[in-house]
């Protein structure tokens, strides 16, 4: 019975260890991102690269990063992180929303389209994965693009809405010509 009771005690300490890993992780995600969000790069990158380091496979911190390392001019590796946090989370809207945008600054409105898919499929009522949608659409297919407009027009922020509608325009004016 004690073998037990210490096996238990040792899972337990395993566990609690694991736990205040993570937590440093997060810290260090939260950090980096309020550093971020102060105009911090360099400081960012830092606690976001540690944060990587301790928690590898983690969607957000993947995101945060590659983030500060597009502010610091390195597109490349920046795209490549958004590559890898879409492939372990292709559901989840902010990575697939910058890698949407990155391809589509490539001219890949065909890889734009399955990279948003999945990220539509789970969520609906995302207005910006809409948009980025209608944008990866609008030169092949004008019509899908505009149903994706005009759920784009429903979105709160004035700025989304305003591409939404900048977009749909010459959409219509295309297919009006068209």
């Amino acid at each position: 019975m004690s073998q037990f009771v210490d096996l238990k005690l040792r899972g337990n300490d395993r566990r609690t260890a694991w736990c205040q890993e993570n937590s440093v992780g997060t810290d260090l995600y939260r950090d980096g991102m309020a550093r971020l969000d102060a105009g911090d790069v360099a400081e960012a990158r830092r606690l976001l690269e540690e944060a990587l380091r301790k928690s590898p496979g983690d969607v957000a911190v993947m995101h945060g990063l590659s983030r500060v390392l597009d502010l610091a001019g390195e597109r490349a590796r920046s795209v490549e992180l958004l590559e890898h946090a879409h492939a372990r989370a292709p559901s989840e809207p902010g990575p697939a929303h910058d890698l949407a945008m990155a391809l589509l600054e490539r001219e890949e409105d065909a890889r734009a389209v399955q990279v948003l898919t999945p990220v539509l499929e789970a969520h609906p009522d995302d207005t910006r994965a809409h948009l980025f949608m209608a944008m990866a659409l609008a030169k092949s297919d004008a019509a899908r693009a505009r149903v994706h407009t005009a759920k784009a027009l429903t979105d709160s922020d004035p700025d989304v809405k305003l591409q939404a509608q900048a977009l749909d325009d010459v959409l219509a004016e295309h297919q009006r010509v068209s």
